[in-house]
């Protein structure tokens, strides 16, 4: 990998078509020879000349040539378990709970849709391009122009800023179920004074940080919390079973429930979540070839850690498992412990995602208000402190309405992690002509993503708006 012999003999293979499908993930793409279009009416030799002169030209560039202080693949991989393994990881028994044990093959489908989708977004970094493009609103820039910069932007603010609702909703109600349980009498503190707190904490890291250094660690401390309450729930959820407590007897099982496949596909896909980031990911690589072999092997230790608490964590609790599962523990050090795990990785984590919308919008207010970026140190603080306050205080507002995290998180993961996920980079691909000579088997792959993208997207909308409201009736 990134030797002088691979390199040459990448470049001496050439097809009419980069496949994200491949699994070869040294592919080359070799400046505008991506591009060539092999006309079949063409002699061999004609073709053959085509490419040999455009090697030999110094003005191709290799857009995957390695580079030098780049990270290896193992720490790309490390940050792409970062990234992905989060919070959604507490909703995966309630959705295989939802499905039937139907569940459990979503999670494939789902690691599947995402390996696939993955791929193909970031060959849409190289695609009908001189130049790699640097961002996920980028490629929705070249591929869908205006409209799709727009949507794309949308799409993931409107992500960044419910998940970062959905931390303060989860932080709040388990510090809330930490204090009750360790108190004598009971006592139950509303839930929104635990939000405001949740909020100031969020809001005091978000106005002192001006830049995202500090993500790398928290990201690795948020990975770590979430193994640690994976291996934690097996562990409570094994020891319910053999003692056959109160909470495992009597606990039904289905074996599919087709009518909510669709909010249980749009949780589930919520878990495998990240493609917002997957363009700075593999820009940060030193070989950037090996970015479908990152991926992957991320993925899987994902999908590792998704069945074993979906899987044991439905067995044991069936019908009565609740999102987050944290919430089916019985009272206890393993309940504190993975109660206190969760809160500080979403309180850690919060920060990060605010700060990330905020320099989305602070940056769009630049291109609009160049005056935006100068002043002096205080005023360019009270310039990033005002929207970073007032994003803050609706996050807090909404966290307090709408204190729940289950169907919030189904809501939320039905209209965005289907949408940015699955349907937008192959929206992506086939614009800038990534299916343009592909198989029949991958278009139709790639027809049922949609398909099944689309259905997940608005059935589960559906059924979590009803949730929802039935939440508010209680």
């Amino acid at each position: 990998m990134g030797t002088a012999a691979e390199s040459k003999q990448e470049r001496s293979w050439f097809d009419s078509r980069t496949s994200a499908t491949s699994t070869e993930s040294d592919t080359v793409i070799v400046g505008s020879l991506a591009n060539i279009d092999f006309n079949p009416l063409d002699s061999a030799k004609h073709d053959q000349e085509k490419v040999f002169s455009d090697l030999n030209n110094p003005d191709i560039i290799d857009l995957r040539a390695d580079r030098e202080d780049g990270v290896s693949t193992f720490k790309a991989c490390s940050s792409l378990v970062c990234v992905i393994a989060g919070t959604g990881t507490l909703g995966m028994p309630y959705a295989v709970a939802q499905s039937g044990w139907l569940g459990s093959v979503i999670i494939v489908l789902a690691l599947l849709m995402s390996a696939y989708t993955g791929l193909v977004l970031i060959e849409s970094l190289y695609l009908d391009s001189t130049k790699r493009r640097s961002s996920f609103q980028e490629i929705a820039q070249d591929a869908y122009g205006r409209i799709g910069h727009h949507l794309a932007y949308f799409v993931m603010a409107f992500g960044l800023f419910g998940v970062v609702v959905l931390y303060v909703i989860l932080s709040s109600t388990l510090s809330q179920a930490m204090v009750r349980d360790r108190t004598e009498n009971g006592t139950d503190v509303p839930v929104y004074v635990y939000v405001i707190g949740c909020s100031v904490f969020v809001w005091a890291c978000l106005v002192l940080t001006k830049t995202m250094k500090e993500i790398a660690l928290l990201s690795i401390l948020g990975a770590v919390a979430t193994i640690g309450v994976v291996l934690i729930t097996a562990g409570v959820s094994f020891a319910e079973m053999a003692h056959r407590s109160a909470a495992v007897v009597g606990a039904t099982h289905k074996l599919v429930d087709w009518s909510k496949f669709p909010v249980s596909l749009a949780t589930i896909s919520f878990a495998y979540g990240g493609n917002s980031v997957f363009p700075h990911v593999e820009g940060s690589m030193r070989y950037p070839r090996s970015w479908s072999r990152s991926l992957w092997m991320a993925l899987w230790v994902c999908f590792a850690l998704y069945s074993l608490i979906a899987v044991v964590g439905y067995h044991a609790f069936g019908h009565r498992t609740v999102s987050p599962i944290l919430n089916n523990f019985p009272h206890g050090i393993w309940s504190i412990l993975a109660n206190t795990l969760i809160t500080a990785h979403v309180l850690l984590a919060a920060p990060i995602l605010m700060t990330s919308l905020s320099v989305m919008i602070e940056t769009s207010i630049a291109q609009r208000w160049p005056a935006f970026e100068h002043g002096s140190t205080v005023q360019q603080f009270f310039k990033r402190a005002i929207p970073r306050t007032v994003s803050m205080l609706l996050v807090g507002l909404i966290a307090s309405v709408v204190p729940f995290f289950g169907d919030m998180m189904d809501l939320l993961s039905s209209l965005t992690s289907c949408l940015s996920g699955f349907m937008m980079p192959i929206g992506f691909y086939y614009k800038l002509g990534g299916l343009k000579n592909s198989h029949r088997w991958e278009k139709l792959w790639v027809l049922f993503i949609m398909v099944v993208g689309t259905i997940a997207t608005v059935m589960g909308t559906i059924d979590a708006v009803r949730h929802l409201a039935a939440d508010f009736q209680k």
